[in-house]
């Protein structure tokens, strides 16, 4: 005999077990950053390359190993902060990488403050196996998923109209040659103090877990998390570009309806 409850049992199983796979997804990524995060703080620095045509952040390519994997990273220690007249500051790297934590997007590599010959810095992953979006586009790589990078896509570009960081460098976007993940680097010119978004940079959809971790952003925490890299002009400005990108993302649902606008996106 068929059990009339048993479709109803079914949708409750599926729903607590996806939000239980979910929730382990997200702790495992936060264990990762947090590993990260200690490895950057504590590797043995094995040697420095200063590269003399290092670019405008002038950026050192380190070799850290702690006794167990080599790793590489990438040091900044240019702290030109506002009101400079050309800003540019590693801060503005680690301030990007708590606020990519905060809202749960794993776009940005892990980061940290680090001394290194006598400089304070930041000590950012250098992630391994990536080309460029830039060569990507130049050699007409087509992604195994299209939908899925597109979707990462759109989650770098409303991470950077958060930020204002108006990229110069397409070679900013790294995509991993294996698993077709995303990142975004190189921050240290962002949080403009400007209440406008980045002009021809349209958010056009979004995940649903940025659209609700922006539902319940706490400002309070977001300020005590920023406060040491942003001055209070950049977090202000910050705190209206959230309104504002919210706002947009409403109205986009008003118009064309959530499952056009929001998308689901746990492969991160």
């Amino acid at each position: 005999m068929r059990n009339k409850n048993a479709p109803t049992i079914m949708f409750f199983i599926c729903f607590f077990f996806g939000n239980w796979c979910n929730s382990q997804m997200a702790h495992q990524e936060i264990w990762k950053q947090k590993e990260m995060e200690n490895y950057l703080r504590t590797a043995k620095v094995i040697s420095v390359k200063i590269d003399l045509e290092g670019g405008r952040t002038e950026a050192w390519n380190i070799n850290l190993n702690d006794g167990k994997i080599a790793r590489r990273g990438i040091f900044k220690y240019i702290n030109r902060a506002r009101p400079a007249l050309l800003p540019d500051s590693y801060q503005y790297e680690i301030a990007a990488y708590e606020l990519n934590k905060l809202l749960g997007l794993n776009i940005v590599p892990p980061v940290v403050e680090r001394e290194i010959k006598g400089q304070e810095g930041s000590l950012q992953l250098l992630i391994e196996g990536c080309i460029t979006e830039n060569e990507r586009k130049r050699r007409n790589i087509k992604p195994p998923d299209l939908k899925s990078f597109q979707n990462a896509l759109e989650m770098i570009n409303i991470f950077e109209n958060l930020v204002y960081n108006e990229r110069i460098d397409p070679d900013d976007i790294l995509i991993h040659r294996e698993n077709w993940k995303v990142w975004g680097v190189d921050f240290s010119r962002a949080f403009a103090p400007t209440s406008e978004l980045i002009p021809g940079c349209e958010i056009t959809r979004c995940s649903k877990k940025l659209y609700q971790n922006l539902l319940k952003w706490d400002s309070n925490v977001v300020k005590t998390k920023l406060k040491p890299y942003l001055n209070d002009q950049e977090i202000e400005a910050l705190l209206k570009r959230k309104n504002i990108i919210l706002e947009k993302i409403k109205q986009l649902i008003k118009e064309k309806g959530e499952e056009s606008v929001l998308f689901s996106f746990d492969k991160t």
